[in-house]
């Protein structure tokens, strides 16, 4: 039997016919079902401040001489260490009716009935405890909505008074009853974030104060 040559046309042809042949083959074949990933939900988790006190927590009168009670929030930040100082602690906590104030995992640390300037040295102490670093400094931002600044250091009445805008180391020292130690001393630092900075001058107008700084006259410089 002799073949006969195939024509220039059935040669084009013939991959076209082999594709279509495909085609076919391949509806043929089973369907796989593939599986249904679950729904992927991300989590991201929620960067605040160490608040404790209650989003509803009561807006209460609150003046300097009277003591913390039931109700009062106060806003604080605790820092350990002064040359690199890590934060503790930075929100609003609130005076619950057994007179303890939630500080988190640092425990519990009663504060009612005590004055402003007496409830810094507990504050420290619950921190220190849990820290186990000597130096802490706990800066009383706020209670309620009155902001504030403490005074410490070669004064004669040292403690936590209003802050008022525009306030400097020069303008606030007479509300604690003016300097004591050298006369000719002139130094005073403030603390801000944990970071203590020094300025050699107390009488610069240029060294501007935000609530919750802690001035300190120093006694000597």
């Amino acid at each position: 039997m002799k073949l006969r040559p195939l024509s220039p046309l059935s040669l084009l042809s013939l991959p076209l016919a082999l594709a279509l042949s495909a085609c076919g083959t391949l509806e043929k074949l089973p369907k796989v079902s593939m599986p249904k990933l679950p729904d992927m939900k991300v989590k991201v988790p929620f960067v605040g401040t160490d608040s404790t006190a209650p989003s509803d927590d009561p807006s209460l009168p609150f003046q300097l001489n009277q003591p913390l009670s039931a109700g009062h929030t106060l806003e604080i930040a605790a820092y350990a260490g002064q040359i690199s100082p890590s934060k503790m602690f930075v929100g609003r906590v609130m005076v619950d009716e057994s007179g303890l104030v939630d500080l988190g995992k640092y425990g519990t640390v009663k504060l009612g009935g005590l004055r402003l300037h007496e409830a810094v040295l507990p504050l420290e102490s619950a921190f220190r405890r849990q820290r186990g670093q000597s130096l802490i400094n706990v800066q009383v931002i706020r209670v309620e909505d009155l902001p504030l600044l403490s005074i410490r250091g070669a004064v004669k009445q040292p403690g936590i008074i209003q802050f008022v805008e525009g306030a400097t180391p020069a303008s606030v020292l007479r509300y604690a009853g003016g300097r004591t130690g050298d006369p000719t001393a002139t130094a005073v630092y403030v603390t801000r974030n944990g970071q203590r900075a020094f300025h050699v001058n107390y009488l610069n107008s240029e060294i501007p104060l935000e609530p919750g700084d802690i001035v300190t006259f120093s006694d000597s410089l």
